[in-house]
């Protein structure tokens, strides 16, 4: 598996709540009115969910998908999917991720090779759609995509199916939404945060630049953007910075030069084998994380997520702690949409 994404960020000091503070955090939560779910999956997997709007926007874009058949698949498909989609620009590429995209990994899943495959396939097919040309208000004015050509989102998807007689975790990642798997009390980070801050990124997106005077991306209110204007180097939608698929290859012969700004949806896809260690998954957007240099500041580190997990009542639900975990990075001072998926193994 990938280095970065399978390093556990260990923290010395494991985070506590005082009852005021508790107290505190559960009346921001409260105040901001979180949406919440709770099920249990055909294969005894307890979910709890909980999304809560910040304070920078009118309206949450964020949503969340949890596809959980009744009965055990018997044709391979898997028993579990649970989504995050963290949106920008508005709602409606996260919405519209949240109706149609499970269909796209489940139509995949039936026709691929592996469930890599049916991941990273699902995900660029879906893309096709959310960049398309519209039709209706939005094609009066020219632009490409569902929502409008700034509309997009992340994403975070894990697919939880049988192999050999063993349940196996396959996990998608698009931008800097996170999955965190906890074993034996330890933090593993299953996705990879797709931003431009990261050197590896701006070097594939400058690869497809045509004029090397002027970069593709650049560092602008604390942050390297693409375009100057997305903190994000992967993402669903965003028209505005994709290919328009009519002017690529132009220039030199054989260059991979693209007529958009390096944003595409591919995900980072991995597979994990669950174990007896293995007590939780985490789905979460950005806004719960240690990042206020990119938006959010919600103060957890994965680590801290992990310890707090593990210390929680054995009949402790879910989406009780989902809440509880949006609420202290509230009271930290996150400002962003956060949404959190828990899976209780």
């Amino acid at each position: 598996m990938h280095a970065q994404a399978r390093t556990a960020r260990a923290v010395d000091v494991a985070r506590t709540t005082s009852k005021k503070q508790k107290h505190h955090s559960q009346r921001a939560v409260s105040a901001r009115a979180a949406a919440t779910s709770e099920t249990t999956t055909s294969v005894g997997v307890r979910i709890g969910s909980a999304s809560v709007k910040g304070t920078v926007r009118k309206q949450n874009e964020d949503r969340f998908s949890t596809y959980a058949p009744k009965t055990k698949p018997e044709d391979g498909t898997p028993s579990l999917i649970a989504s995050v989609f963290d949106g920008h620009g508005g709602k409606a590429v996260s919405e519209w991720l949240r109706e149609n995209l499970n269909e796209f990994i489940l139509g995949e899943w039936k026709q691929a090779d592996f469930p890599l495959d049916a991941l990273r396939t699902a995900c660029l097919k879906a893309d096709q759609v959310l960049v398309a040309p519209q039709e209706g208000f939005f094609a009066s004015f020219g632009e490409r995509g569902v929502g409008g050509s700034k509309c997009g989102s992340t994403a975070v998807i894990v697919a939880l199916y049988e192999e050999g007689g063993s349940k196996r975790l396959a996990t998608a990642n698009v931008g800097d939404a996170r999955i965190l798997l906890v074993r034996d009390g330890k933090a593993l980070q299953l996705s990879v945060d797709h931003v431009p801050d990261d050197e590896a990124e701006r070097k594939r997106i400058d690869r497809g630049n045509p004029n090397l005077r002027q970069s593709l991306v650049k560092f602008t209110e604390g942050s390297w953007r693409v375009g100057g204007v997305l903190a994000l180097s992967r993402a669903f939608g965003d028209s505005f910075l994709k290919e328009s698929g009519r002017f690529e290859g132009i220039g030199e012969k054989n260059a991979d030069y693209g007529s958009g700004f390096g944003l595409n949806a591919e995900p980072d896809c991995y597979i994990e084998q669950i174990t007896a260690a293995d007590s939780w998954v985490m789905l979460s957007s950005d806004g719960l994380f240690e990042n206020p240099e990119r938006g959010g500041g919600g103060g957890w580190t994965n680590q801290e997520i992990a310890d707090f997990l593990t210390s929680a009542p054995a009949d402790a639900e879910p989406e009780t702690l989902a809440k509880e975990l949006i609420a202290q990075a509230v009271a930290k001072g996150s400002t962003d949409d956060v949404t959190v998926q828990l899976l209780r193994l």
